[in-house]
């Protein structure tokens, strides 16, 4: 009697794994087959990343110590298969710091020939004593050389700033 409840519950036991294991693969097939049904290759193009020149860049006269800036800067999009994302590269070099816009370019899809300005900003904190040298890329020269524009920006520490407050108010 107690060897036929063990086979009885032995047997129940096996049928529901098989029913949760044909629902389960079921689900699966179904999906597999929704997600590759909808797949949209139509949008699909071909693009790629490219750095764009810096036509100018806003930044402040003096930077105080410990401060966070941000320095706005100013590219043309020379045609309508041009977009930007705020995507830039940032490389340290002593200190300096080069700035490299990136563009975003559509291959294969016709292009307007419009121009389009837009204007991104990049933070940056004031950490180091001595003057911050931005080189901002602006494209290459006749040999293949980046150019840059290039902006110094002295830093002063907060104090000095003060002070330097103070004897303009005293004296004017």
């Amino acid at each position: 009697m107690i060897i036929e409840r063990i086979d009885v519950i032995l047997g129940k036991l096996k049928t529901n794994k098989m029913k949760k294991f044909k629902y389960l693969l079921v689900m699966l097939v179904a999906m597999a087959v929704t997600l590759s049904s909808c797949s949209d290759d139509d949008d699909y193009h071909e693009y790629h990343l490219e750095y764009i020149g810096a036509k100018s860049a806003d930044v402040p006269d003096e930077f105080i110590f410990g401060r966070t800036y941000r320095i706005d800067i100013t590219i043309d999009l020379p045609n309508s298969c041009y977009y930007f994302y705020n995507q830039y590269d940032y490389f340290y070099e002593g200190t300096s710091r080069l700035i490299y816009p990136i563009a975003h370019v559509d291959d294969g899809v016709p292009c307007t020939p419009n121009i389009r300005e837009t204007t991104f900003s990049i933070p940056v904190q004031a950490l180091q004593t001595e003057p911050y040298i931005f080189k901002f890329y602006q494209g290459e020269d006749e040999n293949g050389q980046d150019v840059f524009l290039t902006i110094e920006v002295p830093v002063i520490q907060g104090l000095q700033k003060s002070l330097e407050n103070i004897e303009k108010t005293e004296f004017n």
